[in-house]
């Protein structure tokens, strides 16, 4: 402030004057005499001359500058400069100054731990609640100390600012007044004090004319002691204006069995307030937020009562009970209940001095029940039932579950659903009612006679009603539509149903439907079935065109007519393989007519690259007509495979069981005789594919180390076997085979006690079977065997005897 004042006074060094150069009456100087340019020149040179504040207000004071003038350069400068109104003296209060803090304040930060007691997350998260506010208005009730700074404005008939810092002593010097003691008194009452020692200087203070306004400006600092259940117990520091909260944050917070509802605010030995946060946290009450003074001290206790509150409640977590509080208090701390919870009883776990109990609690028990420290309540959701619903579904207008009144009928229940649809069928209703065992029990009801009012049927609660339409009891007529079509398949029959009418509703016709003899197989009545040979159906033969314009008149068709439209033969659908690998254009192809072979896609596709394996080139099939029991066998017999052998050693080609299947070819002598029975005549689908030249050999299954192997010329399976580091005991050797890349396998055979194992080639797998799991003796079977050798015996001396 003193700093700005002193810029704002060396406006009257006007052009290059310097303070040694004043002139002697200075009574008469305006402020509007001196330009912007002027006070930034001014400022300069105040800054560079190295004079001193008090040197300064030495010669200014001295030749009368009047305090008006005074105060309209230092809005000017303040202006130019941006300076701070705490700065800088005006003529109106300075209540928007920046308050500081001189020290450092303690806060002890708090681990993210997401923590279950009610009130924890007040002093953690990103954005506490309960750090002190520099900026509020100083409070009526501060009182001052040694070390406050203190900002005193006149304003109104008198101008004046002055910064007042209280001496140890509880001094502060005031201008006119001299030091006056203002220790120990509020902000409210050092005012009065200020004021009155102020008023035969300021007369116009009494009148209201001239105001006088105590503020805080730098903060002091105090020491605040918190002990007992927090986080970080001891001394902190704090400034002046903090509160019984603020102390609380900066030491962390009660531990998570610390006391939120006990704490002591003890001053002079003397305990001054017990505070209660749950009286904010649910209230918004912060009459126990006492202001601090220095040398407070805080004291958490641990809470005596504890209890876990959980399920169906708007807040769960830990609450702490006073004695004289009840269960229904812990649910308003919860925040009440949820809509789906279940009022009508709690229950939970209580600890005894020994073990463990189970308590529940009735609702009309909830404002008497005491709670017990470790306590832990669940408050279930609602039973999955209704007290009062009976539904209705079928032919009425508005069908759906409706309340069960007092002396409720099925009529008056019909009534709520809007009443029956025209298609409803009145002979009949099915009803389904639960018995107490809730078992379903089934009622036929003459729903002709409830309408009537000549019967009535009371309704019980869960009671479900379904009235049937007269369209449910007639039996689905359809007619089948089979051949070129868009979307061939079956439709309902409708009455006046014609042909053309339903090749539209599939779609119309594929491009390739032939039009002049499409059948009609007509369902025959009256049909004698001990005539040998008679016809069960009649065959009608019609024309059309392929825009579906009438020859003739439109044949109706009837329920259960099946339309056959034939396939144009001159009208053949492309063909396409895939040719795949090491080949020089690996593409699609489509087959020039349906006898291409091999040789003549090798050709077409430009030959083979010189890294092809010609030995294991395969072709991949689409299978033929394949079902899905079909497919589900070859999955089994896939997974069979697998579980009798090694499953980390095996390899499986999915793509078996799935509608696919390899065919083991002889490519070179293919492409060397075309048109031989080597070179096979493709289809449309097929795969051809060239592999990479692989010059290694896999062995798997029930060897030691399963491996991929160098390829040699002239190596047995014996010798790779042995690199794998040879058979398992569970290995069927003589089942031994290897599957070739083209696909093809060859097994071990056995000759006269000799065993002749396949040849390897480049690109093989070498597999070895698991043995089959072999059954021990069954004891029951050997009566059986004597039996038959006894018999066998007594036939051998009968018909020798």
């Amino acid at each position: 402030m003193y700093k700005s004042i002193f810029l704002s006074l060396i406006v009257l060094f006007i052009t290059t004057v310097t303070y040694s150069q004043l002139p002697a009456d200075m009574r008469n100087i305006k402020a509007s005499q001196i330009s912007d340019q002027q006070l930034q020149q001014i400022a300069q040179q105040f800054q560079s001359s190295g004079m001193t504040e008090a040197d300064l207000m030495q010669q200014l004071q001295s030749r009368g500058l009047p305090e008006a003038e005074i105060a309209t350069l230092v809005a000017r400068i303040k202006a130019m400069t941006g300076g701070g109104a705490g700065e800088a003296a005006t003529a109106e209060p300075s209540t928007g100054a920046k308050r500081t803090f001189k020290g450092e304040m303690t806060v002890f930060k708090a681990p993210e731990v997401k923590s279950k007691v009610f009130g924890a997350e007040l002093f953690s998260g990103a954005n506490p609640m309960f750090v002190p506010n520099l900026k509020i208005a100083t409070p009526k009730t501060y009182v001052i100390g040694p070390e406050d700074e203190l900002q005193l404005d006149i304003y109104g008939n008198n101008i004046s600012n002055q910064k007042l810092i209280v001496s140890p002593d509880g001094l502060v010097n005031i201008k006119y007044a001299g030091p006056v003691n203002i220790s120990g008194l509020t902000i409210e009452q050092a005012s009065n004090v200020i004021k009155s020692r102020l008023l035969k200087y300021y007369p116009a203070l009494s009148s209201g004319a001239t105001k006088l306004q105590l503020t805080l400006g730098s903060v002091r600092s105090i020491q605040v002691s918190v002990i007992g259940a927090v986080r970080k117990p001891g001394t902190v520091t704090l400034p002046s204006i903090a509160t019984l909260f603020n102390a609380l944050y900066a030491s962390g917070g009660p531990l998570d069995n610390g006391s939120f509802r006990n704490i002591e605010l003890i001053r002079n030995s003397k305990v001054l307030v017990v505070a209660d946060l749950y009286d904010f946290i649910v209230k918004g009450d912060q009459k126990s937020n006492l202001s601090l003074q220095d040398n407070d001290v805080i004291k958490v206790p641990f809470a005596n009562i504890q209890v876990n509150l959980d399920g169906g409640l708007n807040r769960t977590g830990i609450f702490e009970m006073k004695v004289d509080e009840s269960l229904q208090t812990a649910f308003e701390f919860a925040g009440g209940f949820k809509s789906n919870a279940f009022k009508g009883a709690v229950s939970g776990t209580r600890f005894t001095d020994i073990e463990r109990k189970i308590i529940d609690v009735k609702k009309d028990n909830y404002a008497h029940f005491k709670l017990q420290h470790g306590d832990s309540l669940y408050v279930d959701s609602l039973v999955e039932k209704f007290e009062n619903r009976v539904s209705i579904t079928g032919a009425v207008f508005k069908p759906g579950a409706y309340s069960l009144d007092q002396g409720m009928d099925l009529k008056i229940l019909i009534n709520k659903a809007q009443g029956l649809k025209d298609d409803a069928f009145v002979g009949r209703a099915n009803l389904v009612r639960k018995s107490l065992d809730l078992k379903r029990e089934y009622k036929s009801i003459n729903l002709k006679n409830i309408l009537s009012g000549t019967e009535k049927f009371s309704l019980q609660k869960e009671d479900s009603i379904h009235i049937v339409s007269s369209v449910e009891l007639r039996d689905v007529k359809k007619v089948q539509l089979n051949g070129p079509v868009v979307n061939p398949g079956e439709f309902v029959y409708e009455d006046s149903l014609t042909l053309q009418a339903l090749i539209l509703q599939a779609g119309g016709f594929q491009e390739n439907a032939e039009l002049t003899s499409i059948e009609i197989g007509r369902r025959k009545s009256n049909v004698d079935p001990t005539i040998s040979g008679v016809n069960t159906s009649e065959i009608i033969l019609v024309n059309t065109k392929r825009e579906l314009s009438k020859i003739g008149e439109d044949v109706f068709l009837q329920p259960y007519d099946i339309v056959s439209i034939k396939t144009d033969p001159a009208k053949v659908k492309q063909l396409s393989i895939k040719v795949s690998g090491e080949i020089k254009f690996a593409s699609n192809y489509t087959l020039e007519n349906p006898n291409e072979r091999i040789s003549s896609i090798i050709s077409r596709a430009g030959g083979l690259l010189p890294y092809a394996d010609i030995e294991g080139a395969k072709l991949r099939r689409r299978k033929d007509g394949v079902d899905t029991l079909q497919l589900k066998r070859l999955a089994n017999a896939s997974t069979s495979l697998k579980s009798g052998t090694n499953k980390d050693s095996v390899k499986v080609d999915e793509s078996y069981g799935g509608g696919v299947s390899d065919v083991a070819i002889d490519l070179k002598r293919a492409i060397e005789r075309p048109g031989s029975s080597a070179d096979l005549t493709l289809k449309d689908g097929d795969e051809l594919i060239i592999p990479k030249y692989i010059n290694t050999v896999d062995v798997q299954g029930e060897v030691l180390k399963p491996v991929s192997v160098q390829f040699e010329d002239g190596r047995g399976l014996g010798n790779y076997v042995s690199a794998a580091g040879g058979f398992t005991k569970n290995a069927l050797r003589n089942r031994a085979f290897v599957v070739y890349p083209n696909g093809r396998s060859a097994k071990t055979t056995n000759f006269l006690g000799m065993r002749f194992y396949p040849k390897v080639k480049a690109g093989s797998t070498v597999f070895v079977p698991l043995k089959p799991e072999q059954k021990g003796f069954d004891p029951s079977k050997l009566g059986v065997l004597i039996s038959a050798l006894t018999s066998l015996s007594t036939i051998f001396v009968l018909l020798f005897k």
